[in-house]
């Protein structure tokens, strides 16, 4: 993990690292100047903002298959989320349940996950061709 954060900073990868950053904190700036609250536009670009924050810890992944484990593992992540509110719910112990913790989860950090796993996975694959 080391040599992965060390490489981010590499001469050969220290500017996508920085645009990609920029770019993703830009854009969730943006976000919340636009506003999320039942405005389509201020999540989209909010999710972009977070898509891009992916893209800026792992564009030096030069393999389709670490994408790919990008995907699992958020789907996994997704379905014990699911799992755990629906065993919360059949004990009637819904007030352990928090909408908003959930939401953050599957929208703001599973989601963008599994897009730039999707998006990362093209680009490999189609740079290996």
């Amino acid at each position: 993990m080391k040599k992965h954060f060390i490489s981010l900073f590499d001469p050969s990868h220290r500017w996508w690292t920085i645009f990609f950053f920029a770019l993703a904190i830009l854009m969730i700036i943006a976000s919340q100047l636009v506003g999320i609250s039942d405005n389509l536009p201020g999540i989209a670009i909010l999710l972009i903002g977070v898509i891009l924050l992916f893209f800026a810890m792992l564009h030096t992944w030069r393999k389709w298959q670490n994408y790919l484990i990008l995907i699992v593992v958020c789907v996994g992540i997704l379905a014990l989320e699911g799992l755990g509110i629906r065993i919360l719910a059949r004990l009637n112990k819904t007030e352990y349940i928090n909408e908003g913790i959930g939401m953050i989860v599957a929208f703001f950090i599973c989601l963008p996950g599994i897009l730039a796993g999707i998006i990362g996975a093209i680009i490999c694959a189609a740079r290996e061709k």
